[in-house]
């Protein structure tokens, strides 16, 4: 039986392989979707991304799959033992199949002991130092790529760059644990792995992202109150000293005052021992990080060895039954109410959004101006300009329909798809280091923009 190609990703039927039987899909990331199935060697995973590779990225990928290859002897990592076509000719990755992932982990059981933590923050530190001082580069270090084997050792997988450069995807899938860099304009490096082992350990220790969403709110929104808020500091009092202040260190928004390497951070967590060694970072973070004072004991000992996971296995059907046992309030916190003349007997529809509480106001003032919209009938061109370099979002708010908010990074100029016949609103919301500024909305056809 052959595979069914679902270009639109919409198709939830199992996939099958020649030799191999029927694959039953285990989970879907944001670009790939990940299959479980079993041969006459056992138990497997395919990966499968949504279409083919050309003849210079496969010889890429053997590549990078060959040095990944050495790095497995000297760290954990999940490599992929080969590369599939699928019978669609869609680009697939065999692999080991783990029992679970630390995200399914945290959200069956909850936020892991600070000893759980430090030993899956210290494999990955350590991990990850090895890969860099390779050259090499995970690219999107997050709770789902890290698995656990049925011997509950943690592993790091999808590792590289060739195939998120060959299948981007959506900058908005992942934002959680995207560095802002990333977020803004795609870069991935030490750099951004750094700020996603932030986010994993942040995640392990408090159960949730470091930017968790808010009721409502737009992915465009979400990314703009990334870019410019604080990660709010871990709430737990049974850290070790430090331990806080290295996270949010990590998760610093400039990259340039992240601990220097993945090394120093391994160093700093040191191997599984009695008592983490922690000190006040002074001579090595950024100055303006907050520096924790614990009120509760240290907490216990790590046992020597590192920690063990039992797994817990979700049931799947068919074989694997058998074998797995900133600006978020930015585009919402200003109403834009559009008042139309209005005709006799006819009553007047305003269009408005939901206002939650503002940002911070910023410590200097930051000057953001939109230029009066050039209407095209079907599209309209909007330009602005402010004192210093922000990333922006754009909301619209058409006449009687809520409105929206488009994120464009630092742009200064964007087209919008319109209506013809509604009016509408502007405004532009800029992302500072504090908070955020917004410009004063602007109109078109007649609409008249009131600040509610």
């Amino acid at each position: 039986m052959k595979g069914t190609h679902d270009p639109a990703g919409t198709a939830a039927a199992s996939v099958a392989l020649p030799g191999n039987g029927e694959l039953v899909p285990l989970g879907e990331g944001p670009v790939a979707k990940v299959l479980a199935g079993a041969d006459g060697h056992g138990a497997f995973a395919l990966k499968a991304y949504p279409g083919p590779i050309d003849r210079r990225t496969r010889g890429l990928l053997d590549a990078e799959l060959h040095r990944l290859g050495e790095l497995r002897a000297r760290a954990p990592v999940l490599v992929a033992d080969r590369v599939e076509e699928l019978p669609d000719g869609r680009c697939a990755l065999r692999m080991e199949l783990c029992a679970q992932s630390l995200s399914e982990l945290v959200g069956s059981s909850g936020p892991l002991s600070v000893p759980d933590a430090l030993a899956v923050g210290s494999t990955l530190a350590a991990t990850l130092a090895a890969a860099h001082a390779t050259g090499l580069v995970h690219g999107g270090v997050t709770p789902g790529n890290v698995l656990f084997r049925s011997s509950g050792e943690p592993v790091l997988g999808d590792f590289g760059l060739t195939l998120r450069h060959a299948f981007p995807g959506e900058m908005t899938t992942g934002v959680d644990f995207l560095a802002p860099e990333t977020v803004r304009d795609g870069t991935r490096n030490e750099r951004t792995d750094l700020y996603g082992l932030g986010a994993v350990l942040y995640f392990a220790l408090a159960g949730s992202p470091p930017h968790q969403g808010q009721p409502g709110e737009q992915v465009d929104e979400r990314l703009l109150r990334t870019l410019s808020g604080e990660v709010p500091v871990l709430d737990r009092t049974d850290l070790p000293p430090g331990l806080s202040q290295l996270v949010s260190a990590l998760l610093a928004s400039n990259p340039d005052a992240r601990p220097l390497d993945a090394a120093t951070v391994a160093a700093r967590l040191g191997p599984p021992r009695a008592q983490p060694v922690f000190d006040d970072f002074g001579d090595v973070f950024a100055s303006h990080v907050a520096r924790p004072q614990p009120s509760a004991p240290p907490a216990p000992p790590l046992p020597r060895g590192g920690t063990r996971y039992r797994a817990r296995r979700k049931p799947k059907a068919g074989v694997v039954l058998a074998i797995v046992g900133a600006l978020s309030v930015l585009a919402v916190a200003m109403v834009l109410v559009l008042h139309r003349p209005a005709k006799p007997g006819a009553p007047i529809s305003p269009a408005a959004v939901a206002a939650p509480e503002p940002g911070p106001p910023s410590g200097q003032t930051v000057l953001l101006e939109l230029a009066d919209p050039v209407d095209q009938g079907n599209y309209v061109e909007l330009s602005w300009r402010s004192s210093e370099p922000l990333d922006f979002a754009v909301v619209i708010a058409p006449e009687g329909q809520k409105a929206h908010s488009a994120f464009v990074a630092r742009a200064s100029t964007y087209r919008v798809r319109i209506d013809p016949v509604l009016r509408y609103c502007f405004l532009i919301q800029g992302a500072t280091s504090t908070g955020y500024v917004q410009s004063q909305p602007k109109p078109i056809r007649g609409a008249t923009c009131v600040n509610a």
